[in-house]
């Protein structure tokens, strides 16, 4: 009966651990999405009269709401950063009024449910990073703006 035990045991610990990863990754995406849509926001409404300070005040949004979120610490938002471009892929140094820029958010999301961590690192086809014995995820989000 013991062995029975550990057999089923061992496969039902790992998927609990794979649940309460996958919620907290669930949970870092929305985080992320949610600094990319209010960076985004804070950028259109600068980018006109300066487009150097829009930029850093929306990478100053994104990185607070990565850095407040769940989860979220100075060493996970410190793998914050913000591009904007205006085809998605020519970078852009000036905006006028009524013009589409696209804002892209990329952040690192540590995986911290042991065992399940190596797991996630290794399958994820997107990027990745791995410092020391800690997994990070760097997830993405990209919103378009019209500078107003």
């Amino acid at each position: 009966a013991m062995i029975e035990f550990l057999l089923a045991g061992v496969p039902l610990l790992l998927l609990m651990l794979a649940i309460v990863q996958l919620s907290l990754l669930w949970a870092g995406k929305s985080a992320v999405d949610t600094a990319a849509h209010l960076a985004a926001r804070k950028f259109a409404r600068v980018a006109r009269e300066d487009f150097r300070k829009a930029r850093e005040m929306a990478f100053l949004e994104a990185f607070q709401v990565c850095r407040n979120r769940p989860g979220g610490s100075f060493g996970s938002a410190a793998m914050t950063a913000l591009d904007v471009t205006k085809d998605g892929e020519q970078g852009a140094n000036r905006a006028d009024a009524g013009e589409a820029l696209c804002v892209r958010l990329t952040h690192g999301v540590e995986l911290v449910v042991p065992w399940i961590d190596r797991i996630l690192f290794t399958l994820s086809p997107g990027k990745k990073i791995r410092l020391g014995g800690h997994y990070y995820l760097m997830l993405q989000s990209t919103r378009w703006v019209t500078v107003e």
